[in-house]
């Protein structure tokens, strides 16, 4: 079953009780250096999120192509991991012995490379998501461009969200990936559907390249038949409350 957290810390997800149907947000992340990922995504004409990596080849475009095919862009910020293998081949990297002056050039360039984004999730980040002088400047950043802010929580040690609602940010969590590990993803998929049926919402995230979204589209018909709607992160991004 998938197990997706949005209640915890605070936040409660604004669509659910009292909508007309059940509500879905799915977050496609590791966008950025191809264009031929997205071709099924587009196709599939739902309003699902897309993280970007900041200073790839089509980052920039993939923004402006995903906000004209109804996708929310983010930027998908690359935080510093206790495995450096978790980041991966990226660039932008927030890296915890960086001064926070140094912090706050780096997301400013991430930004910049991806100019028009609606939010910004994070990209691994178990070391940084857990050091709070770090990701005080790393919201501080954010909150300068008005932007929200995704965790994709990778340690339960994480500070991030902590920061961010200090802050007075806009926030929303995923836990739960339709392809981490990238197993049963059709199972993951349907148990997706059975969650958003069983208590009127669901969020869930996954990856571009993994084989989801075919898999997501594949489904889409089930979805579709249980009266489950597709709906923007946003709309589970919750403000903050001191």
């Amino acid at each position: 079953m998938v197990a997706i957290v949005a209640g915890l810390l605070g936040l409660c997800p604004r669509a659910g009780t009292g909508a007309a149907h059940p509500q879905v947000a799915i977050v496609f992340e590791h966008a950025g250096a191809s264009l031929d990922d997205l071709k099924t995504i587009y196709a599939m004409r739902r309003p699902f999120g897309l993280g970007i990596f900041p200073h790839q080849r089509y980052s920039a475009q993939i923004v402006r192509d995903a906000a004209a095919h109804g996708l929310t862009p983010m930027l998908h910020l690359p935080l510093e991991s206790i495995n450096a293998a978790d980041v991966g081949p990226v660039g932008g990297i927030v890296w915890v012995r960086m001064t926070d002056a140094e912090i706050a050039r780096t997301v400013a360039g991430d930004l910049d490379s991806v100019p028009g984004v609606a939010g910004v999730s994070s990209h691994a980040g178990s070391r940084a998501t857990a050091d709070r002088r770090v990701m005080t400047a790393v919201m501080k950043a954010l909150k300068a461009r008005g932007l929200w802010f995704q965790e994709n929580r990778t340690t339960p040690r994480s500070v991030a969200l902590d920061v961010a609602r200090a802050a007075g940010m806009k926030t929303v969590l995923v836990t739960t990936y339709l392809d981490d590990p990238p197993t049963d993803m059709d199972a993951k998929v349907r148990a997706l559907l059975r969650t958003a049926v069983r208590q009127g919402w669901a969020i869930a995230g996954a990856h571009i390249t993994t084989g989801a979204p075919e898999i997501v589209a594949r489904h889409l018909a089930e979805f579709d038949d249980a009266g489950v709607v597709f709906v923007p992160i946003t709309r589970f991004v919750a403000a903050a409350h001191p």
